[in-house]
């Protein structure tokens, strides 16, 4: 909620996971830590856990929950620390994208290892993971997309885009810095890796819109992007609500439990929210507040 203006806020779920973290940024603040330095750490720390999950150690899960906890922390800390400063950049917004995706692939990689290694069929196991994999992937870019969709309406979030295709314009001003060719590359993967899952769910709410009869009038875009009661709803689809989730089953040894949870159960809320959503507004008055 830190990114919102005020006024502008409502109950989001993944608070309750970090809200320590105004601590952590009021410590460095005078401190010559940059958010880019707390995005590398939480690299690391992601790096660590997905090596814990690989690692048949006694308590390794317990150290992959625990370092995968610290990741979670950090990539809560490093934004809330750049926009206090005014760090906020492009180099950040895909350096955090990139360590997000590739902690998430590896962990979810050694979580499947963890459940397949001693199960009777594990080649079932490996598709199951892979399933959980995407949909959490999906998940994620569902909520990034409604999420920063409402924020840029309430003038925030300037550095994320649901499109975050490369312009000319932004091409030109990576070659007069330092550091562009890296935003560039970072940029590429990211349109690679997420580029096909934001295109998919920008299809999904055009065509829900349609279905929904919400016209293409800036009352009815206002209406279906700043509805309060779906961004509730909407918190369990985050990165970050996932991840506590699979930190609390590691502390339980219940992976398995974990993925059958993602592909099960978080589709089937996924789909129930969005319908529930698209139903609200086709049976609402026309002007009616929702």
């Amino acid at each position: 909620m830190e990114k919102l203006p005020p006024g502008c806020g409502f109950f989001d779920l993944n608070e309750l996971w970090y809200f320590p973290n105004r601590w952590a940024v009021k410590a460095l603040y005078p401190l010559p830590v940059t958010a880019n330095h707390i995005t590398v750490l939480a690299l690391i720390f992601g790096l660590i856990s997905a090596a814990f999950y690989f690692s048949s150690g006694e308590h390794a899960l317990i150290w992959g929950a625990v370092f995968l906890y610290g990741k979670l922390f950090c990539d809560n800390v490093d934004g809330n620390l750049a926009r206090l400063r005014g760090e906020a950049s492009r180099l950040g917004r895909f350096l955090d994208s990139f360590s997000d995706f590739l902690v998430t692939v590896l962990v979810y990689a050694g979580v499947t290892w963890q459940v397949a290694k001693s199960a009777e069929h594990p080649g079932w196991i490996w598709t199951l993971g892979l399933l959980a994999l995407a949909s959490a992937l999906l998940h994620c870019s569902y909520w990034v997309y409604y999420y920063v969709s409402y924020a840029s309406r309430v003038g925030s979030y300037e550095k994320n885009r649901t499109d975050e295709s490369l312009t000319e314009e932004e091409r030109g001003a990576y070659e007069e810095t330092g550091n562009g060719t890296v935003i560039l590359a970072l940029q590429r993967i990211h349109n690679f890796v997420y580029g096909w899952q934001d295109a998919l769910i920008e299809t999904v709410d055009r065509t829900s819109r349609k279905w929904a009869r919400v016209p293409d009038t800036q009352q009815g875009l206002r209406g279906w992007y700043e509805d309060a009661y779906f961004l509730v709803g909407m918190g369990p689809m985050c990165i970050c609500t996932n991840t506590m989730a699979l930190i609390g089953f590691s502390l339980i040894d219940q992976l398995w439990l974990f993925l059958h949870l993602v592909v099960y159960i978080g589709n089937a809320y996924w789909v129930g929210l969005h319908v529930w959503k698209i139903h609200r507004f086709k049976v609402a008055e026309p002007g009616e507040d929702l």
